[in-house]
């Protein structure tokens, strides 16, 4: 059931096919059976034909199919659903990552030391559906846009989607679509020559504003060119992850309110889980009308917003943890110089142009006395990548007991990682003059988007 002001909003952005509201809700049309991102280009239906739904997988649990033309897979994520649960906005993340293509919904509930009935209860309550059911509908989702947009086989989609049989995937994606995998491809391609390729190439799309010049600009000041490139038009890298490395290209297109990816990877059956990082990397998944609405509720921090910041973000929580350690009392400059350096002398080689950022084994085992600061220092990075390999990353507030570790380093970390929207490093530098010279005293009525006041407030000085 939706409020009458939520009503008006849904179908208002439906009747003008209003960009920033894609991935917030779907559109189900009752005719024709089908299920719409409220910017699909098809003729809008009459309103009495139409059911709102604020997620893709409550409109398939009701019947609907995905529509072919506006590929609802293709949406910007969205947690309006999800509330303040910060259990369940944690389990949703780690689902959409795949974690639960390859466990049993117990072992996946334990690992977050919650029961699997308790994690029930919350999808429940809050997405009318199982995790085993979001879970599947994720997978025939990521299939979907990989038979739409790649050449791979349909025997290497369905595993790398996450289904455990082809014969599975085919039963449970023609169940659907109302359409079986080969199908689909042959409608798809049956005017096209198929060509090999090793990279892949997708669609990722954000909701608008997408603020790509200053995102750009706090890249390239930052840009590591021995593991990343940074264009006008383009962000770059390579990455690791659980010992398959890969590289990444992605390039910006307003236009269609999506990043054009090429993903080249040593192992395909991590494709999903690298999607969400690149999605995360790049901040695809926020909601800016939102976030930006309550930031300008504070008088004195509204006329310093800047519409469609994004929130750039590390690989990975390790590597955000490297660059806060070296960058303590130091300069951006002097920062990531030491990066450079720490890349250079212990990271491997991925190709003849590009490095791979160190792994927590590599700066364990690796001799830091190049490195051009305290000894206490190294100590601490050498402390913090052991911490990574007893930990995985987990519970990252237990580094505040590594010596060398303070408040500003850990919420630092939570900000540049992207896994935390409230993050609000109080004693940076350039926070604490920023507040003054504007006037800012309560940063609390900026919750739960302080990540974001914090890049607003870098880019007010």
């Amino acid at each position: 059931m939706h409020n009458s002001a939520t009503l008006k909003t849904y179908q208002q952005a439906r009747l003008t096919r209003d960009p920033r509201f894609d991935g917030t809700f779907f559109v189900a049309v009752k005719t024709t059976g089908i299920y719409c991102r409220p910017i699909c280009p098809a003729p809008a239906p009459k309103e009495q034909n139409v059911t709102y739904y604020p997620s893709s997988v409550q409109a398939q649990e009701a019947g609907f199919r995905p529509c072919l033309r506006c590929r609802p897979e293709t949406a910007p994520l969205s947690a309006a659903w999800l509330g303040n649960q910060a259990v369940l906005k944690k389990a949703v993340t780690r689902i959409q990552a795949g974690a639960l293509n390859q466990t049993s919904l117990q072992e996946f509930s334990e690992s977050m030391g919650i029961s699997d009935r308790y994690l029930r209860k919350l999808f429940q309550q809050y997405l009318g559906v199982s995790p085993i059911t979001y879970a599947n509908h994720l997978r025939l989702m990521f299939a979907k846009q990989l038979l739409h947009q790649t050449q791979l086989s349909i025997t290497d989609i369905a595993f790398i989607a996450g289904f455990n049989s082809v014969r599975r995937f085919n039963d449970s994606f023609k169940a659907t679509m109302k359409l079986s995998p080969s199908n689909l491809r042959k409608k798809l391609h049956s005017q096209q020559s198929l060509h090999e390729s090793q990279a892949i190439q997708l669609k990722l799309h954000y909701r608008p504003p997408y603020n790509w010049p200053m995102m750009q600009d706090f890249l390239q000041q930052r840009e590591l060119s021995a593991i990343e490139k940074v264009t006008d038009h383009s962000y770059s890298r390579t990455f690791t992850l659980d010992s398959v490395n890969g590289y990444f290209a992605a390039e910006f297109d307003s236009t269609s309110s999506s990043f054009k990816v090429t993903i080249e990877l040593s192992d395909m059956s991590k494709l999903l889980e690298i999607t969400h990082h690149v999605r995360r990397v790049l901040d695809l998944n926020s909601d800016l009308e939102v976030i930006e609405k309550t930031l300008g509720q504070d008088k004195h921090l509204k006329p310093l917003l800047k519409s469609g910041l994004r929130l750039p973000a590390c690989w990975d929580t390790f590597e955000a943890g490297v660059k806060a350690i070296l960058g303590q009392q130091v300069s951006v400059k002097a920062a990531y110089t030491h990066t450079a350096s720490v890349i250079e002398q212990l990271g491997s080689d991925y190709n003849e142009q590009y490095k791979l950022f160190p792994t927590a084994q590599q700066i364990v085992d690796g001799d830091l006395s190049f490195l051009k600061m305290p000894n206490s220092r190294k100590q601490t990075l050498h402390n913090f990548a052991q911490w990574y390999l007893d930990t995985n990353g987990e519970d990252l507030s237990s580094i505040l007991a590594i010596k060398g570790i303070g408040p500003w380093t850990y919420e630092y970390i939570k900000l540049r990682s992207g896994f935390d929207s409230d993050a609000f490093p109080v004693k940076d530098l350039g926070v604490i003059k920023a507040m003054e010279k504007h006037n800012l005293t309560n940063s609390e009525q900026w919750q739960p988007w302080r990540s974001y006041a914090t890049l607003q407030l870098w880019h007010s000085l």
